[in-house]
Formats: structure tokens, sequence, C-alpha cells
């Protein structure tokens, strides 16, 4: 499942980078992105079930069991506030700086794993995860002289954004993966339509709260081009489908599976968008990344047999 992340992910850096010049409101695009998944799930939900069935299903793990919806909330306003964080990201840092620092996500993502899920992480695990940072450094490296993405930047905005939408998504990913892991019993659709319910009622208020403005002189889908609504699918499911991919593997194995997909974006921007020269720099940090990962995929952690 997690190669299935390769292409969406590399989709959607693409994307982004051709729609962050447009000035469509973000919080509106984040509140679509949330109400195109929670249709998407419902759709689903109701064609392998059945109508009865589904409606039977949405009543008990939604409206009765509000407390468990209530827990899916903390993670669903964690990624709203992520989603808008990496957008403003974006708005104020290239591209390269923008997924260099965005990797600290890996490390935020072990240590939550350890805390909220007692997973162990063998020593080889750990040096892999050092060898996928550096190595993600050294792909993404471009000059110091590179380009600022708007005259009216800040740098320093940037990283902050950057840095708390890294904790935001180790958080929010190894808190719903054990949501999703506890709740054996509880179907992914089930889990996904809470998750997205919830953000919806966020992105709703987000709206309100900051966007009143926006909205009553340009109107909600201002500047909403096509390559916008790609964003909005691609962001979309992209969630879905990382989503079964914590289900069925673990957060850890999808953040890598992201990395991967870096160096992809990395070779579309150097033969496609010609932005990017092959440098010694990129191929070692190539070879660091695969490496990485295979590292991490034969040495998991082993329990200590306990003396009887």
């Amino acid at each position: 499942m997690s190669p299935l992340c390769h292409p969406q992910t590399v989709t959607n850096v693409m994307l982004v980078r051709r729609a962050r010049h447009l000035t469509c409101s973000v919080p509106v695009v984040v509140l679509c992105q949330e109400v195109v998944k929670l249709v998407s799930c419902l759709t689903v939900l109701l064609f392998s079930t059945g109508p009865r069935k589904a409606l039977c299903d949405v009543k008990e793990h939604v409206a009765r069991d509000w407390v468990t919806t209530l827990k899916v909330g903390v993670p669903a306003f964690l990624y709203v506030v992520q989603n808008q964080l990496l957008f403003m990201a974006l708005a104020n840092l290239d591209t390269a700086t923008y997924q260099i620092t965005y990797q600290l996500k890996i490390l935020t993502t072990a240590i939550f794993s350890i805390v909220l899920l007692r997973k162990g992480i063998s020593k080889e695990q750990w040096m892999s995860l050092v060898l996928l940072t550096v190595g993600v450094i050294l792909v993404q490296w471009r000059a110091a002289d590179a380009p600022s993405v708007t005259d009216t930047s800040s740098p320093l905005l940037g990283v902050v954004a950057i840095l708390m939408a890294c904790l935001t998504s180790g958080f929010a990913g190894v808190f719903f993966e054990m949501m999703l892991k506890r709740g054996a019993n509880t179907s992914v659709w089930i889990r996904n339509i809470q998750l997205a319910l919830c953000s919806c009622v966020v992105g709703v208020g987000n709206v309100l709260v900051t966007e009143m403005d926006h909205i009553s002189t340009k109107g909600v889908f201002h500047d909403f081009q096509p390559v916008v609504v790609a964003v909005i699918v691609s962001q979309a499911y992209g969630g879905l489908l990382i989503g079964l991919v914590v289900k069925y593997a673990d957060n850890i194995l999808k953040v890598f599976a992201t990395s991967v997909s870096i160096l992809l974006s990395s070779l579309i921007a150097i033969f496609y968008f010609q932005d990017l020269n092959f440098t010694l720099t990129f191929g070692s940090g190539l070879i660091l990344v695969l490496s990485a990962t295979v590292v991490y995929s034969l040495f998991p952690y082993k329990e200590k047999a306990k003396d009887e």
C-alpha cells in the first residue's frame, strides 16, 4: 500500500508549486478538502455495506459513540491547523527549504510513536532515521542565493510555520494510528468519516472566524482555478490513502514513503522544471535515503526475552 503514496505525494508537491501564487482563501481550500474526504468515505461505506448497514454503522460509531468521535476530533483539529501551516510555509519559503525543514516530522513521528504507542525502535532504525534526515537534506540542497518566493515573503514566519507543522503532523498521525489499531473492529472508513466530519466542523469555524471579510468582498471560491481543484482532490484522496497505510502498516513507514516520494519530486525538478542540477550531494542523498529505507525494514525492533 505504501508505494501508492509515492505518486500522490509527488503530484501534490507539483500542484502546490503551481498554485501557490493564487489568491484564493486557504481556509476555504482546506475545508473543501475535508468535505471531499467526508463525501468520498460515505460513498465507499454506502456501496460496500449497503444503505441500511451504512446508516446503522454511522449511527452507532459516529452519533452514539460520541466520546470516540470527540477523541478523533483531536487529530482532526491538528490536521486542519497543519494544512494551513503548510500553505503558510510554502508562501514564505522556497520549495527546497520547505521540503528540507519538513523532514523533521520524521523525528517527531518517531518520538510520539515511542511515547503514545510504547513502540520500541532498534538502534539500526534510529540510525536509519538519522540517515534519512541527512539524505533528504542533501537531496534538496540548493544554492544559498536561490530566489525568494515573493518580495513580501517572511522566511522567519515560514520556518516557524513549518516547525509547528512538524509537531502537529507527528502527534496527529501517531494519535490517529493509535485509534485505528486499538479500534480493530471499527472500519477504517468509519474512522475516516469521524475524522473528516470533525475536520469539517473545525474548518467551518475557521472560515467563519478568519475569512468573512475575504468572502464578503471576493466570494467563497475566488480564484479557484483548475489547479486549485486539483490540489483539493490530491490532498483529500492522499489523506485517505495515508489512512489506509497507517491502518495496515505504521506511521513511521508512511513517513518513509513520503520521503522517497521527495526523491521523485527532485528528479521531476531536474528533468521537467529544470530548476535543480544533479550534483554529488544529490547522488549522495539518494543513496542515503534508499539505504535508510532498507535498514528500517530489515532491522525491526525485537523485544528482549524475559527471564523465567
